[in-house]
């Protein structure tokens, strides 16, 4: 992806979850525009995966075991960026996942686990970070939010719920560090295809393919790739001026009334 515009040489970026899918498009394309990428997974072979083809690639980056749900593994992660690298610029809070139950039957297992996978990684992150960048005098938080937050699918109670909490937190955090020039934005993100071998399978089923791309307005799936140029602008002086916002990259899925069976033409008689 073609970045030139976008200058983050001698920044440092922790990625959280970025072993795999959007988090590793992520990581790398920050990595592109000239980031140190700190990434974290909680599998091993995801996480050095990531920042081996950052190398390879000519870039620089560290890969550490991790749960961001976990406090000492967050505080793990920040003095291994401190140790290392010496600053902290960027944090990109990207894990997360839903529990699939009709909202009678989810447990309070499950919807306490799901917040603290989305909500509490989020909080736990920005906090341990937070310090470095205000000792920088400077800083860029970017929270990984969904198009559930803003439209909910049956099924998701949780996960939807903690998507709006992540929406709020991120302007918690513009308001409370923004005259510290430290930014707080979030991605609102749609149907993205990972290549993971659930969504293929999926997308492999001609009538689910179809109603995925009934419900979009550009004639393709969103890339990881995608997200990450959002990431990449949010992360950059070229956005300087932009905090507690919210950014949508979900090729217009939400930008419209979800009618696809109406015939509109005939109903203006044409």
């Amino acid at each position: 992806m073609a970045l030139e515009q976008f200058n983050l040489d001698g920044q440092v970026a922790i990625v959280t979850g970025a072993g795999k899918g959007v988090g590793q498009g992520i990581a790398r394309v920050l990595a592109e525009a000239g980031a140190t990428v700190v990434g974290t997974a909680r599998t091993e072979a995801d996480i050095v995966g990531t920042i081996s083809g950052i190398e390879r690639a000519g870039g620089k980056g560290l890969a550490l075991v991790a749960d961001a749900m976990s406090r000492p593994d967050g505080e793990r992660v920040v003095a291994a960026a401190m140790e290392r690298f010496g600053r902290i610029d960027i944090l990109i809070n990207n894990v997360g996942g839903s529990t699939y139950a009709r909202f009678l039957d989810i447990t309070d297992e499950d919807f306490r686990h799901t917040f603290d996978w989305c909500v509490t990684s989020a909080f736990i992150m920005s906090q341990l970070a937070a310090p470095h960048m205000l000792d920088a005098g400077h800083g860029s938080i970017v929270n990984i939010s969904a198009s559930s937050s803003k439209s909910a699918l049956p099924h998701r109670p949780a996960y939807h719920a903690s998507k709006g909490a992540i929406n709020a937190l991120t302007r918690q955090l513009a308001v409370d560090f923004g005259k510290d020039d430290i930014r707080a934005n979030a991605i609102i993100v749609g149907f993205i295809f990972t290549g993971s071998e659930a969504m293929t399978a999926i997308l492999d089923d001609e009538q689910y393919r179809a109603a995925f791309l009934k419900n979009i307005m550009v004639p393709r799936f969103g890339e990881p790739a995608d997200i990450a140029a959002g990431v990449v602008y949010l992360a950059s002086d070229e956005s300087k001026y932009v905090t507690g916002t919210e950014l949508t990259i979900d090729g217009g899925a939400l930008c419209h009334q979800a009618l696809p069976e109406l015939d509109f033409d005939r109903m203006r008689g044409e």
